[in-house]
This record gives structure tokens, C-alpha cells and sequence, in this order.
């Protein structure tokens, strides 16, 4: 039976602690932090638009223009300790929102398309649609939270060939007004959503005048 003397033991236990924390730290360099925890990005009864998120406490955040005036929220891991919550006001611009998200540790890109309209000098925008939010959890789950006006029929369906959500808004009786639902990626991994607005005119509802589809949200990442 062999045997280890104190030295040998302590030497055996000092190679194998560092073994230890060698792989550790190769699998965190391998495998590192998500920076961007979760988003949600809000439009309010305004039509002002707005994103809030949550990082890790050491992230450096910094928001630059790009030259298609696109937004990019660029994310860095700092020493520092940082908030981790943050929010950011957005305008659209020529009926467009780009926003992105980039995570510098992984190279990890989100980004946000929105098509709308500012309702500030569109008269009629918000017949119908009063306020949306679209939340982003790190676990890959989106939650869809929308507010429609009074008298306002929703319907809500999903496209399977074109893999887009719709909500159907329309003139009507309705007894519900706040809506919450779930939404998942498509095969590609693209969250799209749209609010189809059905205009009527005369007094049969079946006279269609023209359906408006916006807004237009699409969300890669």
C-alpha cells in the first residue's frame, strides 16, 4: 500500500485546485456573461417611444447615431461597478425606428425595426391602438402587452406563412381593452408583429375603406 507523505499530499492538492481554477476560468472566457439581461421596448398613448433595459452591474453603456440615423446601444464589460437599469427615449423619424443592441464581450448583435407613423402630425393614428410594449427576457421569452381604445374589436391570429403576428383592430363592441400575450421566434429567429387597422366608412361595417397596417415591428437578435 502506498504511501504520502505531507509534502507529496499538499503538492497533489495544490495541482489539482489549479486544474480546477484553470478550467473554471476557461469555461467563463468561453462562455461569457449576457451583458443585455432584458428590454422593453414601449410606445404610450403619445405615440412616444421609448426602451427600457437591464444590464449586468459592471457594463458600460454608450449610445451613438449611426449614418442611416439608425440608434445602436453599444454594451461593454468595465471594472466598475454600473446601474443595471436604464431607460431611453426614441423619436420616429420618416416612419422609421432602427434600434440595436451590441454586446462588445460576444459580438452578440439585437435588433429592433419599427415602422409607424408619428402621431404628433398624423391626425387618426391612434383610433384605435392606444399604447404597446414588447418585453424581452433573457430566457428568450417575449411578452406582448397592448392597450386599445373604447369600442375597439381585437382579434389577434398568427400567419403561419409568413410567420408574423397580427392584431386585427376594428370599430365594434368590446368589453376588454388591455391584452397580453406571448409571442415566439419563427424558424429564422425573428419576432414580427403587426397591427392591421381596418377603416370603415357608411353604417355597414362591411364597407372597408382602406386597411393601414402599422405599426410594423420586427425583432432580431
Amino acid at each position: 500500500m502506498k504511501k504520502f507523505t505531507p509534502y507529496f499530499l499538499a503538492l497533489s492538492l495544490s495541482v489539482i485546485f489549479a486544474s480546477c481554477s484553470s478550467n473554471e476560468a476557461e469555461a467563463i472566457e468561453n462562455n461569457p456573461e449576457n451583458l443585455l439581461q432584458s428590454y422593453t421596448l414601449k410606445r404610450d398613448a403619445t405615440g412616444a417611444y421609448s426602451i427600457d433595459f437591464n444590464t449586468t452591474d459592471n457594463t458600460d453603456v454608450t449610445t451613438v447615431t449611426n449614418v442611416d440615423n439608425s440608434k445602436e446601444i453599444i454594451l461593454a464589460e468595465t471594472p466598475q461597478k454600473t446601474a443595471s437599469k436604464h431607460s431611453s427615449d426614441f423619436s420616429i423619424e420618416n416612419n422609421h425606428l432602427k434600434i440595436g443592441f451590441l454586446e462588445t464581450n460576444k459580438g452578440k448583435q439585437t435588433k429592433i425595426s419599427v415602422k409607424d407613423e408619428n402621431i404628433t402630425f398624423a391626425k387618426g393614428i391612434t383610433e384605435f391602438l392606444n399604447s404597446y410594449s414588447i418585453t424581452a427576457n433573457e430566457n428568450g421569452t417575449y411578452l406582448l402587452n397592448f392597450t386599445v381604445n373604447s369600442n375597439v374589436a381585437t382579434d389577434f391570429v398568427y400567419n403561419k406563412e409568413l410567420e408574423i403576428y397580427e392584431v386585427h383592430l376594428s370599430s365594434g363592441e368590446a368589453t376588454e381593452y388591455t391584452f397580453s400575450r406571448e409571442l415566439e421566434t419563427g424558424s429564422d429567429n425573428i419576432i414580427r408583429l403587426n397591427f392591421v387597422n381596418h377603416k370603415y366608412s357608411g353604417k355597414l361595417l362591411e364597407e372597408v375603406v382602406a386597411t393601414v397596417t402599422k405599426p410594423e415591428v420586427i425583432i432580431q437578435s
